[in-house]
């Protein structure tokens, strides 16, 4: 049995749920009977269910549809889940969407095989329903939760980071923002090349994770927005130790970043296409300090543009440094006062 549009044609939602609000499955096996077990479980449990029954066809479903997760038998006739999970995994549209094998194989080795091949996951036949639901929703939101994390290095990302403020807002806490930032980024970037500049936004978020280590506190959190700019919230007594410290350690680092020739000259020094000479010093960090007292700020994103400004107002002085935000919070229906 297939359930399936076909590309070029018009896609008709699995079921009249609003697809924003329910996981989408895709469901390959050729035993017809298994197929719509399987799909009346977790139709049942609350997910919408693209059920596919030809194992050739299991790719281009993926394709079409880009489920939330699939659930891929391992004995297809003609193919094997394993070759389908190669194919999956080689095309960058389906490469991250999370699979589940559904195998007649209880054994050791066997499983250990399945996770070792790429899959998140594995279901026994006969399988259990609520156990089939759990795994399923275990996976997809560990998924989820891997996806909003940075890949660079591995931080919350921009997701989390406003999920973060949001609760604290709404909560009426009174914490910290600090909103660090890399000064002369770009130059380095230009001169050494990005994987180098990786190097130097790692060096950062290992200082970041550190200092937060050995200032311990359970209101800590720490979140990678891109690039070189991150977020840390905090109490507000622990802000201006953690800043001081950041950037103590961060210009201890510099150095050792830098080629010796540059590190001996204190400034790197390069020429742009229109041969013009340009000469940058060393990278350093600049940190906007805001504390966020309750009920002063309508919503992260108001928040988040106060951090950024301050840190700009850190940013026109040189070296590293921190700035605190000493006016008063802006009113919740008026500009900064």
């Amino acid at each position: 049995m297939t359930v399936l549009k076909r590309a070029g044609a018009a896609k008709e939602a699995p079921s009249e749920a609003p697809r924003a609000t329910r996981d989408l499955v895709l469901v390959v096996d050729d035993d017809e009977q298994m197929l719509k077990l399987i799909k009346r479980v977790l139709e049942r449990a609350g997910f919408e269910c693209v059920a596919v029954g030809d194992g050739e066809a299991a790719h281009e479903a993926a394709v079409d549809w880009r489920p939330d997760i699939i659930v891929l038998d391992l004995e297809l006739g003609a193919t094997t889940g394993e070759q389908i999970l190669t194919d999956l995994r080689r095309d960058f549209r389906t490469r991250l969407i999370p699979v589940i094998f559904l195998t007649v194989r209880s054994s050791l080795k066997d499983k250990v095989e399945h996770l070792l091949s790429g899959a998140d996951d594995y279901i026994t036949k006969p399988f259990i329903p609520e156990e089939l639901v759990a795994r399923l929703r275990a996976v997809i939101t560990r998924a989820t939760t891997t996806r909003e994390l940075n890949p660079l290095t591995g931080m919350s990302g921009n997701s989390d980071i406003l999920r973060e403020i949001t609760v604290r807002l709404m909560g009426q806490e009174r914490f910290a923002v600090l909103y660090p930032d890399i000064d002369s980024f770009k130059s380095y970037n230009d001169h050494y090349g990005f994987l180098r500049g990786d190097d130097v936004i790692k060096t950062l978020s290992t200082i970041i994770i550190e200092v937060l280590e050995e200032n311990p506190s359970r209101r800590h959190f720490a979140g990678h927005v891109g690039g070189d700019d991150f977020v840390i919230l905090t109490e507000p007594q622990l802000a201006e130790r953690i800043a001081d410290e950041i950037t103590r350690r961060f210009d201890v680092s510099v150095p050792a970043l830098y080629d010796l020739a540059d590190r001996e000259r204190g400034s790197i020094e390069y020429e742009e296409r229109n041969g013009d000479k340009i000469r940058a010093e060393f990278v350093s960090v600049s940190i906007g300090v805001v504390i966020a007292e309750p009920g002063s700020y309508s919503s992260a994103a108001a928040l988040s543009a106060r951090a950024a400004e301050v840190k700009g107002v850190a940013k026109r002085l040189p070296g590293s440094k921190w700035v605190l935000d000493r006016r008063r919070p802006p009113d919740r229906h008026g500009p900064p006062r």
